[in-house]
């Protein structure tokens, strides 16, 4: 069949879906990338076809960093005006890179945009989630789970993926209408159409069982399947970097990835003052945020980038703003996570990492200070039962094959 895979993210986003791309091609199955032109001579090294989007939403977050500031209703707003002239024109792209497709594979908020393109083009859909989303009774969606007095906490768990949709729904709602009424012809879709299609589409989680169990009340096309890791055996470590690891004692990472920042000199600040409180050495990412500083203490190293399949497994702890990918990599990495979470799913990841007791609380973004960060390193440099918890569920996650599962649940969904 021929396969399309729509990605609209960063580095984090696009790395999974190449990987189980390159799997699906090697099964049989002709695959393309439709995804930012940024990405388009690294997916053709690696055999696979690809459709440039004509822009970045990546620019547009470098952009409009300050929004990190705002709130989420400011946030929501921004998307629904200033982006949307931009998610209509990575629509119709969409439409037109896979007029000769079988199927598509996205993540639900990219079904939600092309909604009426899938129908159109009579595409057979199977989502790629990096975080739980299909409703269950068992545990809340990626927003805030039900306070401890809830008298219903399987209500709550249950009404926080239909809350979720909702909200997938109506941001993408101006750029899906135009290019329903305008390009397509068509009437508006309905909210209710679209929980039609979530409940009956196949979906595949990315993340390892031991992270996410699978939960009993899910249908039979809801599968957890395991990481989509990215490895880069061929990588080569500058010189610089190389002598700083072996100058002395694991050090921690500090890196915030693809998260803007609006104030990146204050923020390398206070991460060089609580390294400095604690003691130890540290890399710290420069990232979309370009932390950073031209003088740093010695043990301090500012790092441009590192495959976090070769830099994690290194660290005495990982902080990090909690993207999947990310998350992943330091679960796999098997040493201490704290996650200090932008937006996104990234607050949940937090709670997870507290919850399977591998990592410290996580600090929210606005909230962080030299004091708390302080004290997240030091903690999980020194917590013994959380070092040997993170060691165990790296054992784990190694054992298992998300790849090859992934393709295995793919292949069945299109018989």
């Amino acid at each position: 069949m021929h396969i399309t895979i729509f990605v609209y993210g960063t580095w984090g986003d696009i790395r999974p879906h190449v990987v189980l791309g390159m799997a699906l091609q090697q099964a049989g199955h002709t695959v393309q990338v439709v995804a930012s032109p940024a990405y388009e001579s690294w997916v053709r090294a690696r055999n696979l076809g690809f459709y440039p989007l004509s822009y970045d939403v990546n620019t547009f977050a470098r952009e409009n960093a300050s929004l990190m500031d705002a709130g989420i209703v400011k946030q929501l707003q921004t998307v629904r005006t200033e982006l949307n002239p931009i998610l209509t024109q990575m629509g119709l792209e969409t439409l037109e890179a896979t007029r000769q497709s079988d199927v598509l594979m996205t993540v639900e908020f990219g079904a939600s945009l092309l909604f009426d393109v899938l129908r159109v083009n009579k595409l057979k859909t199977i989502l790629i989630n990096p975080a739980p989303i299909n409703p269950t009774r068992e545990f809340s969606s990626v927003l805030p789970p039900a306070p401890g007095w809830f008298l219903f906490p399987q209500w709550y768990n249950r009404m926080s993926y239909g809350l979720l949709h909702r909200i997938s729904w109506s941001t993408l709602g101006g750029a899906r209408n135009v290019i329903a009424t305008r390009h397509l012809g068509l009437p508006k879709s309905r909210f209710k159409d679209f929980q039609t299609f979530l409940a009956t589409t196949p979906a595949l989680t990315t993340v390892s069982k031991y992270v996410v169990q699978r939960p009993a009340d899910w249908d039979a096309h809801f599968q957890v399947t395991g990481y989509l890791f990215d490895d880069d055996p061929d990588w080569t470590p500058p010189q610089d970097l190389s002598d700083f690891l072996a100058g002395g004692e694991p050090p921690v990472y500090i890196g915030f990835g693809s998260m803007p920042d609006s104030q990146p000199q204050a923020t390398t600040r206070l991460m060089i003052d609580a390294v400095q409180r604690t003691g130890k050495r540290a890399v710290i990412l420069t990232g979309w945020a370009g932390l950073g500083a031209a003088h740093v203490p010695e043990n301090i190293h500012i790092l441009k980038y590192a495959p976090h399949g070769w830099l994690f497994p290194k660290m005495a702890a990982v902080v990090h703003h909690g993207g999947a990918g990310t998350t992943a990599a330091g679960f796999r990495a098997g040493v201490p996570t704290t996650i200090v979470p932008h937006n996104g799913d990234q607050p949940y990841w937090g709670r997870r990492v507290k919850e399977l007791g591998v990592g410290t609380d996580p600090i929210p973004r606005k909230k962080l200070t030299a004091d708390k960060l302080t004290a997240a390193i030091i903690e999980a440099t020194t917590n013994r039962a959380m070092q040997a918890k993170a060691a165990d569920l790296a054992k784990k996650i190694a054992a298992e094959d998300g790849v090859g599962l992934a393709v295995e649940t793919v292949q069945r969904f299109l018989k």
